[in-house]
Parts: C-alpha cells; structure tokens; sequence
C-alpha cells in the first residue's frame, strides 16, 4: 500500500514537472519553508517546477526531507547525494545528510550499511547531540545485529554526549541491549533512568516488572505491574499482564486474588491465548496443591 501511494506521488510529479505552466515557479526558500511547516507534497511540487539554474543546495536538502516525509525513500536518497555532491558544504551540514542517509538505511534494514553512514557523520564532528545520534544509530544498528556487547560501547557514548531529551530513549535501548546479554541489574538501572514523560515509559515499566518477577522479587514486580496499570491503561491490558498478576497472588497466597484475576481473564481473552492457557493453568495448580495440603 505504501508502495502504491509513493508511485502515485511520483507520477502526479512527474505530470507537474512536465507541464511547467501548470504551477508557477517559486523562490527556493519557498520549498525549504514548506518543508519546515510540513507541506511535504507542495514542497516537492514547487521544486519540480524550479528551474535548474535556480536550484540550491538548502532546496535540495528540502526537497530530500519532503520526499523521505512522504515515504519516497528512492527520491530522498537521490535528493540527498545530490546534496552531497556541493563540496562547499560545511561539516555538520554534510554530517547530517550522513545522518539522515543512515537513517534511510537502518529503516530498509540494510544495517551494516547504516553503520557506516553513522561513522561518516562521527568522523566530522565534535563531541555533541548531533554526534550522539550518530553513536546510538550505529548502537541501535549493531543491535538489530546481534552484535549486543559492541552495541553497548556505542550507547555509553550516546549517554556522554546527548541532551536530556534524548537520555531517555538511549538510557531504554541500553536496558534493552542489556537484557539481551543477560545484565538484568544494568538493565534495571537504565530502565529505571527513562523519564516518566518519555513515550518509552510504558515498555520500560514492563520491563521492570519483568525483571523483578525473574528474580522472584514479586512485591516490587506487584508495584510495577500496578503502576502500568494506573498510568499507562491501554498498555497493559493484555494477557501477559494477568498472567504475571497471578505470579505475584499466588506468591502471596492469595487465593481470592488469584480466582479473580482467572474469573476475569477468562472473560477477556479467547481459550488459545497462550499467556491466558498458562494463566488458566497455574491458577489450577495452585488451587489443586491448596486442596490437598488441607
């Protein structure tokens, strides 16, 4: 579907660049403005109707960002070499086309090549947010990798130069990475530094809670559990939650809380639902290993 629609943008263009009088060219600052309000399609409409001589780069780069808005990756990837080829671009500008190409990259799933892009774009900077978003995508690219232990070296050095507003998402993909690696205390750690404004908070609650249900911490895997909950409904609505609900009753030997929670996931969740099937069954035990100790 989003194929679909990026080839008819590309064909409605096309129409627009071949029929010059069909829009009325504009001043290049009107395609980087449109750009920066969102107008992603008239931004491209107007650079197709500009002609050549009259092209800048800071057009160019507008254009590149419209198309990759819209979901034209092919066309921002060409847009932005294009930039690439001004040799009077100053290193953070080039540093950032690197960045956004890596980007381009890492979303089509070709990582290592991503990878590299985020090594051009730290190869021309200072130390920096600009720098650590180059550090966490080639972070986040060794990630999907495999390859945790590397990753987690270019996330410390995400943590050491990015601003608070991106501490947050870095400190959760460390957690993340961490887990991987088995480094539940690091990862508890780093979880617990995701601000609770962060739209990553709610996994990383979830995450909390699960570590402490792995390590038999049930009261603070119950505070957790509970908090998500509170705060973050829609999040944790689905059986998994329940099941680790009834960990947390059992353990406690509460035996209303645990024909609760299997009474009312019984009304929510079909009978295939693989967390409701291990719910069901460890509310039975444990009911059956009550009635026989009496």
């Amino acid at each position: 579907m989003r194929h679909s629609a990026g080839k008819f943008i590309i064909i409605v263009l096309m129409a627009v660049s071949s029929c010059p009088t069909a829009v009325q060219a504009e001043h290049p600052i009107d395609i980087q403005r449109k750009t920066a309000e969102g107008n992603y399609f008239d931004a491209l409409v107007s650079f197709q109707s500009l002609p050549r001589r009259r092209l800048t780069t800071g057009a160019i780069l507008a254009a590149a960002k419209s198309a990759w808005g819209l979901g034209l990756v092919g066309k921002a990837t060409e847009f932005f070499e294009k930039a690439l080829a001004d040799q009077s671009l100053d290193s953070t500008t080039r540093a950032r086309i690197y960045l956004s190409r890596g980007i381009i990259e890492f979303q089509e799933e070709r990582y290592r090549v991503a990878m590299l892009y985020a090594e051009k774009a730290i190869a021309l900077l200072e130390a920096g947010p600009l720098r650590a978003r180059s550090w966490m995508l080639w972070g986040e690219s060794l990630y999907q990798l495999g390859s945790w232990g590397a990753a987690l070296t270019k996330y410390d050095r995400a943590l050491e130069e990015a601003d608070p507003t991106l501490k947050g998402e870095i400190h959760f993909k460390y957690g993340r990475c961490a887990l991987r690696l088995g480094e539940q205390q690091t990862a508890r750690e780093h979880f617990e530094q995701v601000p609770v404004d962060s739209e990553r908070t709610p996994e990383a609650i979830r995450y909390l809670a699960l570590i402490a249900l792995d390590l038999h911490e049930y009261k603070t895997g119950d505070f957790w559990l509970k908090k998500g909950r509170e705060e973050f409904p829609e999040q944790f609505l689905d059986s998994w939650v329940d099941y680790a609900m009834l960990q947390v009753a059992i353990e406690q030997d509460n035996i209303q809380a645990v024909r609760k929670i299997r009474s009312a996931a019984a009304k929510k969740y079909p009978p295939s639902d693989p967390w409701f099937t291990l719910l069901d069954a460890a509310a039975e035990i444990y009911e059956w290993e009550g009635a026989q100790s009496k």
